[in-house]
């Protein structure tokens, strides 16, 4: 990929590691109990887990990309309806009880912690299917059918790790400086609704596109 392509990338990266699913929530409550450190710290265990599962997707499509080039074409279209959908679930999927979070944010911290944290972020990200269909449904959207499939896969995938690798400690930072306010109950569905209009969008405009 060239550096402009790279640019152009990167705020997709970026929306698609922020809606507030189970890995957020967890580094988010991280940061709640432990501080961000500790939160982003553990999220190292989550950019591996989903390189593992981006190298997986990368080779394993190419592999059949290479004797069916046209599947790249139904591949784009099966993104776009699933991006939809997610845009429409994000959307519709209602706050979290994240005050009973805020009780124990002072609760004696167990030993161990680090080690516990990183076990939970990687068990969190490998064990989700879904992120091998999320990534299917992404990057192909920005790779032609004459083009080296895997090689600019990968390209998109480092990039998006470093964007998921951002993200995640904004989540443990917001967690750590509200843990002790009253703002965190409408903070997920103000984040839904804009992520969910988003994914519309986007997939809107990839439909559109020649």
């Amino acid at each position: 990929m060239t550096f402009h392509e790279i640019l152009l990338f990167i705020p997709v990266g970026l929306l698609m590691a922020v809606p507030f699913g189970p890995s957020n929530f967890l580094v988010f409550s991280n940061g709640l109990r432990y501080g961000p450190v500790p939160a982003g710290l553990a999220g190292v265990a989550r950019i591996v887990a989903f390189g593992l599962l981006i190298g997986i997707t990368a080779f394993g499509l190419g592999a059949m990309l290479s004797s069916a080039a046209w599947l790249l074409i139904g591949i784009k279209w099966f993104g776009i309806a699933y991006l939809a959908w997610l845009g429409i679930r994000i959307w519709r999927t209602p706050a979290p009880d994240v005050e009973a979070l805020r009780l124990v944010a002072g609760a004696a911290r167990p030993q161990g912690t680090l080690r516990a944290l990183l076990r939970m972020e990687f068990t969190t990200a490998i064990a989700n299917p879904k992120a091998i269909l999320y990534f299917t449904a992404a990057f192909p959207q920005f790779i032609g059918p004459a083009e080296n499939f895997t090689e600019r896969f990968l390209t998109m995938g480092a990039v998006f790790l470093v964007c998921e690798y951002i993200v995640l400690w904004g989540y443990g930072l917001v967690g750590a400086g509200l843990g002790r306010t009253g703002l965190l109950a409408g903070m997920r569905d103000w984040i839904n609704k804009i992520t969910g209009a988003s994914f519309l969008g986007f997939a809107a405009w990839m439909a559109s596109a020649k």
